[in-house]
């Protein structure tokens, strides 16, 4: 479940309350070819179609296992407000993982994955913290979704014809939560339904003229 702002004065029922932290960089990029124009999502984990970037997460990403809250009976705000100070502590500030550094390592790789030169992220989208049962885990996780948003790269052709994955443009529409049958990871209907994020999006959209 996304913990929404109407959630943050509740309290989380007991049998939810969290004990591990995860966190994921997501670079969006919003595209306008042949009529078409909307996010880029990839299906990176058959199954879900989603932006998370796979390779941050799993060289680079910030999470805990075996977590216990200070508190005994939070609310979903409190939850959030201990992972942001853990956050910072343990990943910012004694690992060094600053968010320029984070920026820099989410640029590099996806530039590497795509066989791109130059990849400018222009605007920060409104983060997302998800509590999910965890199936692979057994557990309840508290997820932190870092957006950024792309305004540029040297060539969109490589981004779009890209085969090392499934991909698809989604309109910028948070009704759509399924692609071909497909669940859309809940997410990214959340992001959609954030107008900021939606203004933002519009106003770093790359557009890629035919040839």
């Amino acid at each position: 479940m996304i913990i929404t702002k109407d959630l943050l004065n509740q309290k989380v029922p007991k049998e939810m309350i969290p004990t591990r932290l995860d966190s994921a960089l997501n670079l969006y990029t919003n595209i306008h070819y042949r009529n078409k124009s909307g996010i880029i999502v990839y299906n990176t984990n058959p199954g879900t179609w989603n932006c998370l970037y796979s390779f941050y997460e799993l060289n680079h990403k910030f999470t805990i296992d075996n977590y216990n809250f200070n508190k005994e009976n939070p609310t979903y705000g409190e939850l959030i407000e201990e992972y942001k100070s853990v956050y910072q502590k343990v990943y910012e500030q004694e690992k060094g993982y600053k968010k320029e550094i984070r920026l820099n390592i989410l640029i590099d790789e996806f530039k590497n994955t795509f066989n791109l030169d130059y990849v400018n992220i222009n605007d920060e989208l409104e983060p997302i913290f998800e509590l999910k049962y965890s199936k692979s885990k057994n557990v309840w996780t508290l997820y932190y979704f870092e957006n950024y948003v792309a305004n540029k790269v040297d060539d969109i052709n490589n981004l779009l014809s890209q085969n090392l994955y499934d991909q698809k443009i989604l309109p910028l529409d948070s009704s759509i939560e399924k692609i071909d049958g497909i669940d859309i990871a809940s997410n990214i209907p959340y992001l959609l339904s954030i107008k900021s994020n939606i203004e933002k999006l519009n106003n770093n959209l790359i557009i890629m003229e035919e040839k």
